[in-house]
């Protein structure tokens, strides 16, 4: 069924609210958030997070915890991560056995587990909220915008965090306005070679064919190179999006 642009407009406002809710607590609801990366997996996280939810059923939190899976958070060594929202509680190398204490301690009691926190190096003083964290304080995720904010599974989730956005400013421009604007953005590519994504775009655009083709490439090639893997794991809509907005600027229909 198409719907009209009044109506889509609304639903992304929908999803804008019910986002922004679960982030502020506003909702009433508290949400547990599990990293959902590699290197976090393969450390457990899936078990932790089933061991939450079962918990959660237990303990009869149903109506005030949500627990869900995200992307990424970047410091690997420090995973398996666990964030609580609306504090923005952040535990680090969570271990199965510490799902009992996060739960009755924090979630039931109010009371942050010390133990769990990130010890800053320098200072030795706990640190409970992400963006406090040196290895983050500097950081503006562009790329993986999204990856461990948003469930990667949940289309509903992207477009209350700003998803689609770009997709729908492109499509009320000419395609040779999208490619201008990604040629005055300087925006490369993110291998070795670093080549003007726009000069591609432009390339294809001037081609005349009656089928034009959109290629994403995961390979993910470089050695101990995973920007590719993060992006693809915790926001693939971003991905998706990005096709979209190139398939509409060169006239490829196919993906």
């Amino acid at each position: 069924m198409i719907k009209s642009k009044e109506a889509l407009n609304a639903e992304i406002q929908d999803c804008t609210k019910a986002f922004d809710s679960k982030i502020s607590g506003s909702n009433g609801m508290r949400a547990v958030v599990l990293c959902g990366g590699t290197g976090c997996l393969s450390s457990n996280s899936a078990e932790i997070r089933e061991k939450f939810e079962k918990l959660v059923k237990e303990k009869g939190l149903e109506d005030k915890v949500t627990v869900n899976q995200v992307g990424c958070f970047g410091f690997c060594s420090q995973g398996p991560f666990v964030k609580i929202y609306p504090e923005d509680t952040l535990y680090r190398l969570v271990k199965l056995e510490d799902v009992d204490e996060i739960v009755e301690s924090d979630l039931i009691g109010g009371k942050v587990v010390d133990r769990l926190l990130y010890e800053d190096p320098v200072t030795g003083m706990k640190v409970i909220k992400q963006d406090d964290i040196n290895f983050y304080d500097k950081q503006r995720r562009v790329a993986l915008h999204g990856c461990g904010v948003i469930n990667p599974e949940n289309i509903e989730e992207a477009l209350g965090y700003g998803g689609f956005e770009g997709l729908k400013r492109a499509l009320d421009m000419e395609p040779q306005e999208v490619v201008n604007e990604v040629l005055d953005a300087g925006l490369r590519g993110r291998g070795g070679g670093g080549f003007p994504s726009g000069r591609k775009w432009q390339f294809a655009l001037n081609q005349e064919n009656d089928e034009k083709y959109v290629v994403c490439n995961g390979d993910e090639g470089d050695p101990g190179a995973f920007m590719d893997r993060s992006i693809l794991e915790g926001n693939p809509f971003a991905v998706i999006e990005g096709m979209m907005i190139a398939g509409y600027a060169i006239g490829a229909s196919e993906g």
